[in-house]
């Protein structure tokens, strides 16, 4: 690891930083897709006809590691159909036109929460789930942190949002530092046999003062809450990244965070986590940042999840022909082939690039120049990577993909934004990780046959 792992300084594109949040017309429909968080797709409960109003529990969790959806409009179920998703793997979704009232569920009550148990549940049941990055289930990310192996010192709350054009957490910590602030103790209330004595850090590059100076007002007085202000370098928001520049502490590939004696969690996360624990409002609508090149006014919206990404351009309105359309930053984010794709839970911004700067610039052969492997934060050796992917030997390919420190790969794509050569090396990294799970499973395998012969 380096000394310091801050790594680009990227062009900032925050055109909407002071762009207070408005709220949408209710959409004429929402598409709801099962598959909105880390783990095993949500089993719907509702079926073809039924009336559902907003908040209402419409999937359930399916397995232990999953998370539930609630209606965002009130209205009646028009279909349940298989959908594609832009990771390529279809899955159900949920399509409700909506009646224009948002009636309100009469389920939408604040839970009664007595113990950790019931906390844990209540963050559960409100469908909360990461919202800057994986959407992994908030609350098995909390749970992690009462395993008894682990001593959590420090929570981690990362309001870096070191993306280009992304404002939506910026946004959030202007207009509900309450929320920030009440999450913050209902974990020290709830969890305190484990978070009760630790440090609670609200990680914010200094790119965002006022965000900082009204954080600071909101927690004057409260030293157990830390307003660590990072340089303004991508990517601070990584979370082995923020880990490091906030701690000092190492991340392993493999361990849990809980293990180095932190939890980290989105500022948003912990700010709906918040307002569904004040009010039983479930995670039904989001702030989205609208920006790109091509976007005539870029805007911070709130809209429902599962609200049709071309409704959102209806309100910005396009100045250009879109070339391509990102959902996420331009170094994380993921392109997306039709504006009829629905928002998600994860969906902080929608960016609209026009032709020409959509276009890549083709790939051409390495030139052996080092400066992927000089600016990658986590230090991996990205032309070894390269060299592993072409060898045939299996063991030899995992054996030097595991030298080269690709596991701890956090996909910042760093490496392909200094590329010279213009390579896709973010995509090898994924396809050299694939490669390494694939090869562990199969030399697991191999182990179990082997012990029952």
């Amino acid at each position: 690891m380096k000394k310091d792992i801050s790594s680009l300084h990227v062009p900032h594109n925050k055109h909407t930083a002071a762009c207070v949040p408005v709220r949408i017309d209710t959409p004429a429909e929402v598409v709801l897709p099962m598959n909105m968080h880390s783990g095993h797709d949500a089993e719907p409960i509702v079926k073809v006809g039924d009336y559902v109003k907003v908040g209402q529990l419409i999937a359930r969790e399916e397995g232990r590691f999953s998370s539930p959806v609630h209606a965002t409009v009130s209205g009646t179920v028009v279909e349940i159909a298989p959908m594609p998703t832009a990771s390529g793997k279809d899955t159900i979704a949920i399509r409700i036109e909506s009646d224009g009232k948002m009636a309100v569920s009469e389920s939408v009550k604040a839970p009664v929460i007595t113990d950790c148990d019931s906390f844990l549940q209540a963050v559960r049941d409100g469908g909360i789930v990461g919202l800057g990055g994986a959407a992994f289930p908030t609350w098995a990310k909390f749970n992690e942190a009462t395993n008894p192996d682990y001593k959590v010192d420090t929570v981690l709350i990362n309001a870096a949002e070191c993306e280009p054009y992304i404002t939506s957490d910026h946004r959030m910590m202007l207009e509900h530092p309450d929320w920030i602030a009440d999450g913050i103790e209902y974990l020290r209330k709830y969890m305190k046999d484990y978070l009760g004595k630790a440090t609670f850090k609200i990680c914010i590059e200094t790119n965002k003062a006022d965000a900082i100076e009204v954080l600071k007002k909101t927690f004057a007085g409260k030293d157990y809450v830390v307003i660590h202000e990072l340089k303004t370098i991508y990517p601070q928001g990584a979370k082995q990244v923020m880990l490091y520049n906030a701690t000092g502490r190492v991340a392993i590939a493999g361990k849990r965070f809980p293990s180095f004696g932190a939890l980290i969690i989105n500022v948003s996360s912990l700010a709906k986590m918040a307002e569904y624990l004040n009010t039983g409002m479930p995670l039904v609508e989001r702030i989205v940042t609208v920006d790109g090149p091509a976007v005539d006014k870029p805007m911070n919206l709130i809209a429902p999840i599962g609200t049709r990404i071309s409704e959102l351009l209806k309100v910005t309105g396009l100045k250009a022909e879109a070339g391509k359309v990102v959902v996420g930053g331009p170094m994380n984010g993921t392109a997306i082939y039709s504006v009829d794709d629905p928002i998600v839970k994860v969906a902080n911004a929608v960016l609209v690039f026009d032709e020409k700067s959509a276009v890549l610039p083709e790939a051409s052969a390495c030139i052996n120049c080092g400066r992927c492997m000089e600016k990658c934060p986590v230090g991996i050796s990205v032309s070894d990577v390269g060299r592993a992917m072409k060898l045939k030997d299996a063991d030899k390919k995992a054996q030097l993909l595991i030298a080269s420190g690709v596991r701890q790969c956090v996909d910042c794509a760093c490496c392909s934004y200094v590329c010279p050569a213009h390579r896709p090396l973010l995509q090898l990294n994924w396809e050299a990780k694939s490669y390494l799970k694939k090869y562990a499973a199969e030399q697991k395998e191999k182990k179990e046959v082997a012990n029952h012969v």
